[in-house]
């Protein structure tokens, strides 16, 4: 009776620990190369650098690097679309979105420049926390060119 109610309970918590499981505890890809692709929108993507994460979890702030000249830009991250023609003001007003990063390893940050604004190039100062890493950088871009920067998740 003693070993019934032991395996008994050995499978509910068994059971219970399957159940709990969460859809973060799944396996994640992982990229182990840059997936930036060569274009994107009929432009050449041109890699500016790398960026060193803890996290999948993000959030993504941007602002007008520099003179606040009329910026219009979308951001994409892995070719997802999460800020949407946006014009960009300055430091004391920075657009924000959280996101996942869907890969561990490499993923990628694209900017798109829908103008030029009255400073040519399109510049944006972009800031990534992962909520312990608060990494700063400016993407650039133009009307024949895309600025990326791979975005690795140790």
């Amino acid at each position: 009776m003693k070993n019934s109610i032991l395996k008994l309970g050995f499978f509910m918590l068994l059971a219970l620990s399957l159940n709990s499981c969460s859809e973060d505890d799944e396996k994640v890809e992982r990229n182990d190369s840059s997936i930036i692709p060569a274009t994107s929108f009929d432009r050449a993507n041109q890699v500016l650098g790398t960026v060193y994460l803890g996290s999948r979890d993000i959030t993504i702030s941007a602002w007008d690097h520099g003179t606040v000249d009329g910026d219009i830009v979308s951001i994409y991250v892995n070719g997802r679309l999460v800020i949407d023609q946006q014009t960009l003001g300055g430091p004391d007003d920075k657009i924000q979105v959280s996101t996942t990063l869907e890969y561990n390893g490499y993923n990628y940050i694209l900017l798109y420049a829908h103008n030029e604004g009255s400073i040519s190039p399109n510049t944006a100062s972009i800031s990534i926390n992962d909520g312990t890493i608060d990494e700063e950088f400016t993407l650039e871009s133009n009307l024949y060119t895309n600025g990326a920067v791979d975005l690795v998740v140790d």
